[in-house]
């Protein structure tokens, strides 16, 4: 299972994406995290979001960040003709339709919900396996978080 989360520059409606990281459940040496350098059309920016949640300053998008059309072929060059799961699929979903309609790249991959995922899938919880971890609101510590929950979950 291919897991992502993507952070944005806030959570109104005018939000985009400004990080995208994934990994797959099944081999962690798979996975990859960037920030990506807002469209010159996206003005938006939430102060709240960036000294609260993430941490992500327009500064470091404009240094570190890659183009809007590099991370569209980023991500489909890796996850072409797959499904990837998000914990918050309203959301990630969203942004990822923004990122790719701002670049304007037809998405190769399908995006679910990963509750659609589990409900499918006879599992118990095996709560002597719960973890308690700080982990900072980014997109990659968000996936690797996830997946930590996802293996605390035995199946029967």
């Amino acid at each position: 299972m291919i897991v992502f989360d993507v952070e944005a520059g806030g959570l109104s409606t005018e939000s985009y994406p400004i990080e995208i990281a994934w990994q797959d459940s099944e081999n962690p040496a798979r996975f990859d995290s960037f920030l990506i350098k807002p469209a010159t059309s996206w003005a938006h920016w939430d102060t709240y979001a960036e000294t609260d949640i993430h941490h992500i300053s327009r500064e470091m998008l404009e240094l570190d960040g890659i183009s809007i059309e590099a991370a569209c072929n980023r991500l489909n060059s890796r996850l072409s003709d797959m499904t990837i799961y998000s914990d918050a699929i309203d959301y990630d979903q969203r942004w990822v339709e923004r990122l790719f309609k701002g670049a304007g790249i037809t998405q190769q991959f399908c995006c679910e919900s990963i509750y659609s995922a589990i409900d499918n899938l006879p599992l118990q919880w095996d709560e002597s396996a719960t973890e308690r971890e700080v982990v900072k609101h980014r997109a990659l510590d968000d996936v690797r978080q996830i997946i930590r929950l996802l293996f605390q979950v035995k199946r029967n």
